[in-house]
């Protein structure tokens, strides 16, 4: 009878997992996870891997989901958080390809920190590697990767900006560049981040 319980409330909690080779992502979303805690009807998990590749880091959240019996309610969702710094167009695609339905790939190119430079200004320009960093120092100098917790109540505050510049973004991708496909390292700078905070905040 107590299983049955379990089951029943199990489908009424649909479990959010969010995996990610980065300290800096992690901490990020076990902040914005604290944004959300009277949200009785959503539960996540920041769990940290240190797998590098797109494939290896599809393997390590399969291997996770099945050893913890997770993804038992069909309304489950899991998100893959990346860096394409140093991605390849090869790796990605055979992610992707291996990846379920209910998976989802976020991306940022070429790192994290463009998401958090969306939230102060909006940027099209193809940056160099440590140059999202440098630009968001400007606004915010003590930032210090991977810590994210001197500068999250101005990410907060900003959050609605950086959504709205990553969709222009997008729509810029979309449009003036015709990109076929947004999961490109060619695709620089890029992040669907933004994507994944409109779910969580949706919930």
């Amino acid at each position: 009878m107590a299983r049955t319980r379990k089951s029943q409330k199990r489908q009424i909690n649909p479990l959010i997992l969010i995996f990610s080779s980065g300290e800096t992502e992690i901490n990020y979303f076990r902040l914005k996870k604290g944004d959300l805690r009277g949200n009785r009807n959503i539960r996540i998990e920041a769990v940290h891997s240190n797998r590098k590749t797109a494939v290896d880091l599809v393997s390590y959240a399969k291997q996770n989901i099945k050893a913890r019996d997770y993804n038992r309610n069909k309304n489950d969702k899991v998100f893959l958080v990346m860096d394409l710094d140093d991605a390849r167009d090869g790796d990605i695609k055979s992610a992707m390809k291996k990846m379920p339905e209910n998976m989802n790939l976020i991306i940022s190119n070429p790192d994290f920190e463009f998401w958090f430079l969306l939230h102060y200004r909006y940027y099209q320009d193809n940056p160099a590697c440590r140059e999202p960093i440098e630009k968001l120092r400007q606004y915010e100098r003590n930032y210090d990767k991977p810590d994210v917790d001197n500068i999250y109540n101005s990410l907060r505050l900003k959050e609605k900006d950086a959504i709205k510049n990553a969709e222009r973004l997008r729509k810029f991708h979309e449009t003036e560049n015709q990109c076929p496909d947004l999961h490109s390292v060619s695709v620089n700078p890029y992040t669907n981040v933004d994507e994944l905070i409109s779910f969580l905040n949706s919930l």
